[in-house]
């Protein structure tokens, strides 16, 4: 069948491994960079497989879009529209979930599903009792959806739900549930870097600012940072004053969109922006639909114009003259974070755009597996290569034998070195003593025991982590967050985990050792306030 669509090469390649796979099984996912024409690639698709098909979004604006490229008679599902009933129609997932359960709808009707942005939690429910051919495209394939359970350290029996086992509490453990547990296979589309040396993405030239983060709090609930720690870091005087100097020494004149971390941020960063004469206007949950369009003419209209926001602009938004992106925040999600510089990587005719700027306030680059257009390991996201085995504790928790002083797994019964048996006594936290003094292992002991066990430079570190936890699990709060705010708490960590940062860096474990001395440092004191002082 001739495509209604000019496809590139790579398009073309894909819709043909589509085919020749759904031949086959029935479920694959495409990975696919921002910008590589998703929409084109499953709008074609649609035409060629010409069996009834749903194309499922998860924002309402997407399914215009989807619906204005489709080159076929198609349905829109949307709050608005009460009935379908052509062969062809484009949802947004939440009401399809409504109609769902209100029996309007039945997706086994539809012999394909297409999804975008398939990482999100929100399609699961739809797949779980889907029968059909299902292809899901994104540009990171890996599923963010969290499972928690527990294990207890001396058995090693686990449970999902918080308890007791052997007499003391479980130790609680998470994991991320890989695409793969949905998808029968990965098709590799093309990356970030590929589409720029193809010409049809520009370069990103990467500005990393030194921020301490450290005071960030992170809240396993809310999968995010807490508000109160945000606001610490990134909405104080001083470090509004720092973003506005930042911006007025980096992408002043400059068509910018700017992403904070929530709406307390941005509204003050927006009321310091306004007093220097800058050229700036916000929006965030407060602002009306009809509002949030008329700030999207403006930004699109206007040369110099600013446009604050909070995670609002992140996908469905396209404007090609964008030349500077600005990350007031930090994210976990590396999701997330491609989306959000993503928007800075179209090509123009409207201006000179040889490459655009990122501003990192918040070391996401280094946090989240290098920059923008860097190549990344999408398999391993996909399969789950990049968490622990459901059940497993993590290598990273160990402890040290009592008797020899051997670093060992946590959950060992028995010493595989001096065969000594773990001593439990009732009440006593932190780690074991000799002669009154904690018992802390050597930099070399830790790099022998990860060489050992195949251990990566991130488990590495993990353990050098835990250990220092441990040291803090007697101090009382007052007493840590006093030195913390006079900074000795920094300085001595600095002065003990300095032989540790060397040892692992310099050593032959794989990973990544880019990570500087002081972000290093500032990960153990995190893990302190994670660990000791979260609840």
């Amino acid at each position: 069948m001739k495509p209604h669509f000019k496809l590139r090469d790579y398009q073309q390649s894909i819709i043909n491994k589509v085919n020749d796979h759904l031949s086959k099984y029935d479920r694959c996912c495409v990975s696919l960079a921002t910008g590589g024409g998703k929409t084109v690639v499953f709008s074609e698709l649609v035409n060629m497989i010409d069996v009834k098909t749903l194309i499922c979004v998860h924002r309402e604006e997407l399914v215009y879009q989807t619906s204005n490229t489709l080159q076929k008679e198609h349905d829109i599902l949307v709050p608005k529209v009460k009935s379908v009933s052509k062969d062809v129609c484009v949802a947004m997932v939440q009401t399809l979930h409504s109609r769902i359960k209100k029996g309007d709808i039945d997706v086994n009707d539809y012999d394909c599903l297409i999804i975008d942005e398939c990482h999100r939690g929100e399609f699961m429910k739809i797949l779980k009792d889907y029968e059909g051919k299902v292809v899901g495209f994104t540009a990171t394939p890996n599923y963010e959806k969290i499972e928690y359970f527990y294990v207890c350290d001396r058995c090693n029996s686990r449970y999902d739900i918080a308890g007791h086992c052997c007499g003391k509490k479980t130790q609680k453990y998470k994991r991320e549930i890989p695409l793969a547990d949905y998808y029968h296979h990965l098709i590799h589309g093309i990356e970030i870097h590929e589409l720029i040396e193809k010409g049809y993405l520009v370069k990103d030239e990467n500005f990393k600012l030194e921020v301490d983060t450290s005071y960030l709090v992170y809240d396993e609930a809310r999968k995010d940072y807490t508000d109160q720690s945000i606001s610490l870091v990134f909405g104080s005087t001083a470090a509004i004053a720092n973003t506005v100097n930042v911006y007025n020494e980096l992408a002043k004149g400059k068509k910018t969109i700017l992403f904070n971390p929530n709406t307390l941020v941005n509204k003050r960063l927006y009321d310091a922006m306004i007093a220097e004469g800058i050229n700036a206007k916000m929006y965030d949950s407060q602002n009306s639909e009809e509002n949030r369009h008329e700030l999207v003419e403006w930004f699109k209209n206007t040369r110099d114009a600013v446009l604050l926001n909070v995670q609002v602009f992140t996908t469905g938004f396209d404007c090609t003259d964008v030349e500077v992106v600005f990350l007031n925040k930090k994210t976990k999600s590396i999701n997330l974070f491609l989306q959000m510089v993503g928007r800075g990587g179209r090509i123009t005719d409207k201006i000179l755009k040889p490459s655009f700027r990122v501003i990192d306030m918040g070391g996401n680059i280094e946090d989240l597996d290098g920059a923008w257009s860097e190549p990344r390991d999408w398999e391993s996201y996909f399969s789950g290569g990049v968490t622990k085995p459901c059940g497993t504790p993590k290598p990273a928790i160990v402890r040290t034998c009592h008797n020899c002083e051997s670093i060992i797994a946590a959950n060992s019964l028995i010493c595989p070195i001096c065969k000594a048996e773990r001593e439990y006594k009732d009440g006593v936290t932190g780690l074991p003593k000799r002669d009154g003094k904690p018992v802390i292992p050597k930099p070399a002991q830790i790099l022998d025991y990860c060489e050992k066990n195949n251990l990566d430079m991130l488990n590495a570190r993990k353990i050098v982590y835990n250990y220092v936890a441990q040291m803090f699990e007697d101090v009382p709060y007052q007493t840590f967050y006093k030195h913390r705010a006079s900074g000795e708490i920094f300085d001595r960590a600095k002065a003990f985990l300095r032989p540790y940062y060397y040892t692992i860096q310099k050593s032959n474990l794989e990973g990544n050792k880019s990570r500087k001395f002081n972000s290093f440092v500032n990960e153990a004191i995190k893990r302190v306030e994670r660990r000791c002082y979260s609840e």
